[in-house]
């Protein structure tokens, strides 16, 4: 029985390593947020009420996702690889958590396996681990315990215990709520599960759990507001961010489109085990039938707080896969038992091949997932040895950033080179604006990254291929009165896209569209060659006649 315990625990921190050694292989900070962080940690080391204030013009509030990611720069300094390792602990907390969570379910080992390897091995858990400053893990981490406690308050029959148990996962939840607003989905998900126990006429534990979650959430919830009440600068429809929630139908309905292209593209081997769903749904006995609907309601509830937002990034999608986890768990489970010897061959046919089609289209998710990290890592190397280069250049030289769509650059590559290669001095500024009170005689250089067969949708890549063409084309126009090249950098990664989501391109109208997730060029299986480059030239004369055109 030790002996099983202690493979229940180790199994998870083994699973986080193997998935993320390649990035531990290859540690590097992004021009995505990174330098943000950087720059927050050191600056909110000592003096950590600050978090309650920052970037107050974005109509944000989530002043505990600045204290642990400051708390984690103010222990292991600028070292990517010791914030990979804090990664991969919080992963393996994940996948921890999941297992208990599945076990407390009445899961079996089977269902905890499936579970673990279908959240590890997903795209979104791949770019929100093989990246920093997300806010993703952390929320999923405290929700994790939020649940455990509430699920241990439930059974616990002495009222002290009880009490201490509720204090956690409401401290728990508000620390949820506080790293990222999105947490606030909980809230209709409770309410959804205390439905489930109201319908199924019970008064057992689990109905106590329910109950006891969703209150849980409204006192999370009404904490959260008086502290963004007290504290945040800006309400929710006067931020530059925070205004772009809308309910509009020219941003719902290209959001819907991209949420169902995602969920096609990593989810679709749930598609075969829905059916299973229904049949165990209606067998209202079922061991698994609690888990299935719970899970259900809880990735209906995720997917639907990001619909109104116009912006779709895979990472997003982290709290939808871990309920996909369990969901897919319990289904499996179910197929299981109903593939046992004293069923009929005709069942039992049904469900092998309800479990093939399942298990080739979980294989066709993690090539795309495994796509997804090939291009994060490269990405995040040519950045770096770009950083590397530009660190170099003498005092006080200007950095000229030509680029259309990389606007995130503009402001991270100063963070990096100041707070990582301690070069303040180097002024960057992008194409077309002259820095004030910059010296004419300082060296100038123009920096431009370029991206070839870029994957669609993949994780977050700030640069598009129309865009590096016009930035090619605006440097030869600068380049016109000599200039000279002084350094490349490129990675090159093949990439095997199975772009199942694209099925969706041929059946979607207006406005459930977004003409970006649907290439034309490109059918169901396409495979290329990555390709992530940065140049730099060294102007031979001042700049200021050849840099005047801003990004179009």
């Amino acid at each position: 029985m030790k002996g099983r315990a202690m493979v229940q625990w180790a199994a998870p921190a083994a699973l986080a390593l193997l998935v993320m050694l390649p990035r531990l292989a290859s540690p590097q900070f992004g021009l995505l947020d990174d330098g943000l962080t950087l720059e927050t940690g050191r600056e909110m080391t000592g003096r950590w009420s600050g978090v309650l204030a920052l970037i107050p013009e974005t109509g944000r509030f989530f002043p505990a996702y600045w204290l642990v990611y400051s708390a984690v720069f103010a222990v292991v300094g600028v070292r990517p690889l010791a914030f990979f390792v804090v990664n991969v602990a919080v992963l393996a907390g994940l996948l921890a958590i999941l297992t208990r969570l599945v076990r407390l379910s009445g899961g079996t080992a089977m269902q905890v396996a499936v579970a673990l390897v279908v959240f590890a091995t997903c795209g979104p858990a791949v770019e929100a681990f093989y990246t920093l400053s997300k806010a993703e893990p952390l929320q999923m981490i405290w929700i994790g315990v939020t649940l455990l406690a509430t699920a241990a308050s439930a059974g616990e029959p002495r009222r002290g215990r009880r009490t201490a148990f509720v204090v956690a996962a409401a401290s728990a939840l508000l620390l949820a709520y506080t790293t990222k607003e999105t947490s606030v989905a909980l809230i209709p998900i409770s309410l959804g599960w205390v439905v489930i126990e109201w319908a199924s006429g019970t008064r057992r534990p689990a109905a106590r759990f329910a109950t006891t979650f969703a209150a849980i959430n409204v006192m999370a919830a009404a904490a959260f507001v008086a502290l963004r009440w007290r504290y945040a600068a800006r309400p929710l429809a006067e931020g530059w961010y925070t205004r772009a929630y809308s309910f509009a139908p020219e941003t719902l309905g290209p959001a819907i489109f991209r949420i169902a292209a995602w969920i096609v593209r990593d989810f679709a081997f749930l598609l075969p085990l829905l059916a299973v769903a229904v049949v165990l749904l209606v067998q209202r006995d079922a061991p698994a039938r609690r888990a299935i609907l719970y899970a259900c309601v809880w990735m209906v509830g995720w997917l639907a707080v990001y619909a109104p937002w116009p912006a779709t990034f895979e990472y997003y999608l982290l709290p939808f896969a871990f309920g996909a986890a369990i969901f897919a768990g319990a289904a499996v489970g179910g197929l299981a038992r109903a593939g046992a010897p004293a069923v009929s061959s005709v069942t039992r046919r049904a469900v092998w091949s309800a479990l093939a089609a399942s298990g080739l289209l979980w294989m066709a998710a993690v090539v795309n997932a495994a796509a997804d990290g090939r291009v994060q890592l490269a990405v995040d190397r040519a950045n770096t040895d770009a950083v590397d280069f530009l660190a170099g250049l003498p005092r006080g030289g200007r950095i000229v950033l030509n680029t259309t769509d990389a606007v995130e650059y503009i402001y991270e590559l100063p963070m990096h080179l100041s707070e990582i290669k301690r070069r303040p001095d180097l002024v960057v500024q992008p194409v077309g604006i002259a820095a004030p009170g910059a010296p004419s005689t300082a060296d100038v250089v123009v920096a431009t990254p370029t991206v070839t067969n870029r994957p669609g949708p993949t994780v977050r890549v700030a640069v598009y291929e129309a865009g590096a063409r016009r930035d090619l084309s605006r440097l030869g126009e600068m380049l016109r009165d000599g200039g000279e090249l002084i350094y490349t950098t490129e990675q090159r990664v093949r990439v095997v896209e199975l772009g199942l989501q694209r099925l969706l391109c041929r059946v979607a109208r207006r406005p459930f569209i977004d003409p970006s997730y649907c290439q034309t060029d490109r059918g169901l299986v396409h495979a290329a060659t990555f390709v992530y480059a940065w140049q730099v030239h060294r102007l031979s004369s001042p700049p200021a006649s050849r840099v005047a055109e801003t990004p179009r």
